[in-house]
């Protein structure tokens, strides 16, 4: 009786979770990629969000521990987001990521996808990663993207994501 209850609170569990094994079908709303070195802040963070306005807007650092920019995205745009994640299948991702050894300093990352019917993607590790080129693939884009803005997000503006 003891395992049937824990496999049942595991089922239950797993269904309450944000991550997933299939890929959502609705629209993507946001995608949010941010990794973590030694030094406090951000080593790397790059957030695509919707607006109220409905317009997707990207903050993002074009170097390492640099200064947030901020650009206005195209449909098209936002829609290579969705590609990535389908392509490297980034929706099979497990929700948490650790190397098999206890690792004192080190590095480490989250990924985050919402969809517009409320369903969402979410990942994160510490000095361990999942195979393929995903979040690699992630960042590069926002770095490609963020390249021809000029103006930079005010630093003392604070991260949005306290906002949820």
């Amino acid at each position: 009786m003891k395992g049937f209850m824990a496999c049942l609170m595991g089922s239950v569990l797993s269904l309450l979770s944000c991550s997933r094994a299939t890929m959502p079908e609705s629209e993507l709303e946001s995608v949010e990629f941010t990794r973590s070195g030694t030094m406090a802040g951000y080593e790397y963070e790059g957030r695509v969000k919707k607006d109220s306005s409905g317009v997707f807007v990207l903050r993002a650092m074009k170097e390492t521990y640099g200064p947030l920019f901020e650009k206005q995205l195209t449909a098209e745009q936002v829609t290579r987001f969705r590609e990535i994640i389908v392509e490297e299948k980034m929706y099979k991702y497990k929700e948490r990521y650790t190397p098999m050894m206890e690792v004192l300093d080190g590095w480490s990352w989250e990924f985050h996808a919402k969809f517009a019917d409320g369903s969402c993607i979410y990942s994160h590790g510490s000095n361990a990663s999942p195979r393929g080129e995903g979040l690699h693939k992630i960042r590069q884009y926002m770095v490609e993207l963020i390249q021809d803005s000029e103006v930079a997000v005010d630093p003392d503006a604070g991260s949005e994501e306290d906002d949820e």
